[in-house]
């Protein structure tokens, strides 16, 4: 682990008093500003990205902000020998970043605006921009939490070569795993591979069913739609049949992009999930 010679405050633009709400804010403007998918001709762009995501990281945890001021006032005031020490590395800070809710709420929140706007999101573009790609870090971070989310960081690592979610955690918490009782009785608790399969998805069929009422969907289209915008008709399955939709898909969409249509997903309880749409760019 490395000690830090980065102005936090400064990589995100806030004052040395900032609250949790200003950071929070000022993270999420510059998540939006930094992706780099935004920033197509910057090849720095996912070290930026990378930055600021450590800069909130440190600061939204009440320990590392503690010994990172202390470290930082020793530092600008010139007291080298000081006793305080700063020694998180990247890695250290985003792994403990997702198991606190700042962070796991935070990036549920960014994948959807990204969506929204076009970019990549969702599992494999947060793993690979933080985590490198590796499956193997996210099962190791898993791993090290006892209880069923301990089994599923091995079910993770054993399973790495098809990819993980960086969500994980907080897809966990909605299926009742992440060490909260269930609320409906009248259904078992998920296995790790039912869980598993929710994480990893199956295209065009729903994901998750008595976890999640979202499905999740695929669907592939040529470089040229991709660019100038297109409209697609879809069926999928749903609890009531087959539904079929008319969908947009706006220009400019980069292959790993997804697009959210509200209440279009699986019923239960009076309740309706929605339908959210990965989009594959086939190659040229």
């Amino acid at each position: 682990m490395k000690t830090t010679s980065k102005d936090y405050y400064k990589i995100l633009g806030v004052p040395k008093n900032a609250a949790d709400l200003e950071i929070k804010k000022a993270f999420r403007k510059l998540a939006m500003e930094r992706h780099p998918d935004h920033n197509r001709d910057d090849p720095e762009a996912g070290e930026k990205f990378k930055e600021i995501t450590e800069a909130y990281g440190v600061l939204m945890d009440p320990v590392k902000r503690r010994e990172y001021d202390a470290f930082r006032s020793d530092r600008f005031a010139g007291r080298p020998g000081a006793s305080s020490q700063f020694n998180y590395s990247q890695q250290d800070i985003f792994e403990n970043m997702f198991r606190q809710a700042f962070g796991r709420d935070i990036f549920e929140d960014l994948n959807k605006e990204f969506s929204r706007s076009g970019y990549r999101a969702g599992n494999s573009f947060f793993e690979t921009l933080l985590f490198g790609g590796m499956a193997g870090n996210l099962g190791r971070l898993l791993g090290m939490i006892p209880g069923p989310i301990g089994k599923l960081g091995y079910g993770l690592r054993v399973l790495q070569a098809l990819g993980s979610s960086l969500f994980a955690l907080n897809q966990m918490r909605k299926a009742g795993l992440a060490g909260q009782a269930r609320t409906d009785e009248t259904q078992p608790a998920p296995s790790v591979l039912d869980s598993l399969k929710g994480f990893f998805g199956q295209s065009g069929s729903p994901v998750g069913e008595g976890q999640d009422l979202n499905i999740h969907m695929q669907i592939s289209i040529p470089p040229e739609e991709a660019r100038l915008g297109t409209k697609k008709k879809i069926s999928y399955k749903t609890n009531d049949g087959i539904e079929e939709l008319a969908i947009h898909i706006p220009p400019g969409i980069l292959s790993g992009g997804k697009l959210r249509l509200k209440e279009k997903g699986l019923k239960k309880n009076g309740r309706r999930g929605d339908l959210i749409l990965s989009v594959k760019v086939e190659s040229p």
